[in-house]
């Protein structure tokens, strides 16, 4: 099979190679991908921004990869093999089990799959993965209540732009912090009102829109402390990157994306429906998996970079 990988970090080093195929082990299905998302997360893996965090003792090569689209080719021992033929969405926690999506055969545990029906391009629904599971968790773990006002940094992002979206279908009044050129990209998503990273002052900008400001701020752009200005007093601040130092009563805390079946199956849903958008700014062959991470490190363009197989 094919798989991308990483025996030194650096973009220039990613490479696409032909490894042994795996199997499916007890209680696993072998999936033959169609699509998987190249993630931030993915990028802070090849250029060894995070290889702090990897398990002790592991070894390159590395493939990246947490989420895929395709089929089951296989299923492992107490698996019923009615499975076999399924389209399916999958996820891996990759800092877990270093079982990157990146490959063109990717065994995972059943658990960590969804059945999914056909229609959707496999590009589009690999995207709801990894960006659509941590904005979801984000917004679960601040346990809003319908009607209260949620800042988004980075509203039109990966994480951030589908954090908009389920928090306006949610009922939350969302006020998202995005570039100028995509004001109307976020408001389209569904955001109230539009704060735009060239502001002076975040706090001020926010509390101009709501004078007490706001009751929560998720943030995906990692803003960290400047962002807190922008949260009331006794307000809720989560983050998918680093933390600020806590001030005014703020309960400040770090989430991430996790493996959530009954979630994951609601986001591929709504991308079914339309009420969740899956914008692909490129899809790219594996073979070519070199320039979408090069693609990913200029940020050009709308959209998630997919790789096809």
């Amino acid at each position: 099979m094919k798989a991308v990988q990483v025996r030194e970090f650096g973009i220039e080093h990613v490479a696409v190679a032909e490894v042994a195929d795996p199997s499916p082990g007890q209680g696993e299905v072998l999936i033959a991908a169609e699509a998987a998302t190249v993630n931030p997360a993915d990028f802070a893996v090849v250029t060894g921004a995070v290889a702090a965090r990897l398990p002790w003792g592991s070894t390159p090569p590395y493939t990246p990869g947490w989420d895929l689209a395709g089929r089951v080719v296989a299923a492992g021992e107490g698996v019923d093999p009615s499975a076999i033929g399924s389209r399916v969405l999958g996820f891996s926690l990759w800092f877990e089990s270093l079982r990157g999506t990146q490959a063109s055969l990717v065994a995972l545990p059943l658990g960590n799959v969804v059945p999914v029906a056909e229609g959707l391009p496999s590009a589009k629904l690999t995207t709801v993965g990894l960006n659509g599971l941590t904005a979801w968790r984000g917004l679960a773990d601040l346990k809003l209540a319908d009607s209260e006002v949620l800042v988004v940094t980075g509203g039109a992002g990966s994480v951030g732009g589908f954090a908009v979206q389920l928090a306006a279908a949610r009922g939350l009044t969302v006020i998202a912090v995005v570039r100028e050129d995509q004001r109307q990209d976020a408001l389209d998503l569904g955001a109230a009102a539009v704060v735009t990273a060239g502001d002076p002052g975040l706090g001020a900008a926010v509390r101009d829109v709501v004078p007490a400001g706001a009751d929560a701020l998720l943030d995906t752009a990692s803003i960290a402390g400047p962002a807190l200005a922008a949260v009331r007093n006794g307000g809720k601040y989560v983050t998918v990157t680093q933390l600020p130092s806590a001030e005014r009563g703020i309960d400040v805390f770090r989430s991430g994306g996790r493996m959530d079946a009954p979630a994951l199956s609601t986001l591929a849903d709504m991308a079914f429906s339309g009420r969740l958008r899956t914008p692909v700014a490129h899809v790219y062959g594996v073979d070519e998996a070199r320039g979408a991470y090069q693609a990913l490190s200029k940020r050009t363009g709308r959209g998630r970079i997919v790789l096809s197989f």
